[in-house]
């Protein structure tokens, strides 16, 4: 389990702390509904880091904080709709976490395949996005963002020595 997301590993250690209890008792605990929306928010934007740093063709933590951040402000209106929609069926929560972690650890011949198949899924299904079209519009028109891409593609470009 060592390559699984921190954040899979906190909503795993969430879900196990919950008790066989019934969904209704699960939906009624607040404290780990909305530590679970944080971690869930969180490992949306952590999947999409890295996916953008796949696609320019950067390494994993290339990207700053500063990405990190304009993700953040970019998706804020997209997670307030997820947060309503997690108010009016809070069993939905725990649904998709349940899932993150049987998605994330289970084992297959494709594992990234798998993985970003689902988070597609869950921005299709659970955050009212109708295709990625959307995200991706947001990601290429956020100036904030396409800066630090442009920056971290110029420190990796310095870092690499030249062929001898």
């Amino acid at each position: 389990m060592s390559d699984i997301s921190p954040y899979t590993r906190v909503i795993a250690d969430c879900l196990d702390s919950l008790e066989e209890d019934s969904s209704e008792t699960q939906n009624g605990d607040q404290a780990v509904a909305h530590r679970l929306i944080n971690m869930l928010q969180g490992r949306m934007l952590e999947h999409l880091k890295t996916r953008v740093s796949s696609h320019y063709g950067l390494k994993p933590d290339a990207l700053s904080e500063e990405f990190s951040l304009a993700l953040i402000e970019v998706f804020s209106e997209i997670f307030g709709v997820f947060r309503k929609r997690v108010e009016e069926e809070p069993w939905l929560i725990f649904h998709i976490a349940r899932r993150i972690v049987e998605v994330e650890t289970s084992v297959c011949e494709n594992p990234k395949k798998r993985i970003n198949q689902f988070y597609l899924s869950v921005f299709c299904k659970y955050f009212a996005l109708q295709n990625l079209e959307i995200i991706i519009s947001k990601l290429q028109t956020d100036s904030r963002i396409q800066s630090t891409i442009l920056n971290a593609r110029s420190l990796e470009e310095q870092q690499v020595p030249p062929p001898s």
